[in-house]
């Protein structure tokens, strides 16, 4: 329905039959027919939105926490931190023609990028990245993927020091990016240093088994055996967290004697001898 006006005159006769004539303008708004664009708007974390009301002459927002770029016309710009429920009064000239509609905010945390541990590989060899936290990914340096640098897990081949980037976007359309570097060596054996000899005697020194140079390859493991070659011991990702083996299994501290260990990364494995000396 449309506005509509019509045009009236009131003739009035007194009791000596004198009269007299006005002219008048009346306008007939139609009842309120409030809508809005959308009930539930979802936005990522830092974005905006333009929220639309319709159906009205003025349009009043409730706006709770002050995000709204205006609270009195029909599309303000909302820009909450959170999710907030923003209410519209939506009315005209007339009264009663009045109606009030919510609209509701949701704000998306971005995703939870993980482009992986920086890590070494030796050179001339090929390494995949492994990442997560999304539905899509986008790696950059795509010179260094070989194949597709549209999924979360290509293979890259590099002759230098090289940091990779992820761009990940998840359901929500919200996106994150997290960054992992891939160093070069020709010799890992130059970078760990081997352990043969462990004194777990609580003085602080080389009570626990320690690899130095372990943390340039966070994708290893280490088994170790007794002397008849039952596994006492496995982790994978050992030197990852702040566990250490310090010659326990089970709790149980186990005797003096030689042991042997197999610490497996970038390709190679490394099998020695252990000795536990206790005093």
């Amino acid at each position: 329905p449309q506005i509509t006006t019509e045009q009236l005159s009131l003739t009035v006769v007194d009791q000596n039959s004198c009269s007299a004539m006005a002219s008048f303008e009346v306008t007939y708004f139609p009842p309120i027919n409030a809508s809005v664009a959308s009930t539930n708007v979802g936005i990522c974390s830092g974005e905006s939105a333009t929220l639309q009301a319709f159906g009205g002459l003025f349009y009043e927002w409730n706006d709770p926490n002050g995000t709204l770029s205006a609270d009195n016309i029909s599309n303000p710009i909302a820009s909450p931190s959170q999710t907030t429920t923003y209410e519209v009064t939506i009315s005209d000239n007339c009264p009663n023609n009045i109606e009030t509609l919510n609209v509701v905010v949701s704000v998306n945390d971005p995703p939870d990028a993980f482009a992986g541990l920086d890590t070494c590989i030796i050179i001339g060899t090929d390494f995949k990245l492994n990442a997560s936290g999304g539905s899509t990914y986008s790696w950059d340096n795509s010179e260094f993927i070989i194949g597709s640098s549209n999924i979360p897990n290509p293979v890259i081949r590099i002759d230098s020091t090289t940091l990779f980037t992820v761009t990940v976007t998840d359901s929500n359309g919200c996106t994150n990016t997290d960054n992992i570097e891939i160093c070069i060596i020709e010799d890992p054996l130059s970078l760990l240093d081997e352990v043969t000899i462990l004194t777990p005697n609580g003085d602080g020194k080389n009570d626990e088994l320690v690899f130095r140079g372990l943390e340039a390859f966070p994708e290893n493991k280490l088994t170790i055996f007794n002397r008849w070659g039952g596994v006492i011991y496995e982790k994978v990702g050992y030197q990852r967290d702040g566990q250490r083996w310090s010659g326990l299994r089970d709790g149980i501290e186990l005797p003096a004697d030689t042991y042997y260990y197999i610490l497996e990364f970038a390709d190679l494995k490394l099998k020695t001898s252990l000795t536990i000396i206790r005093e």
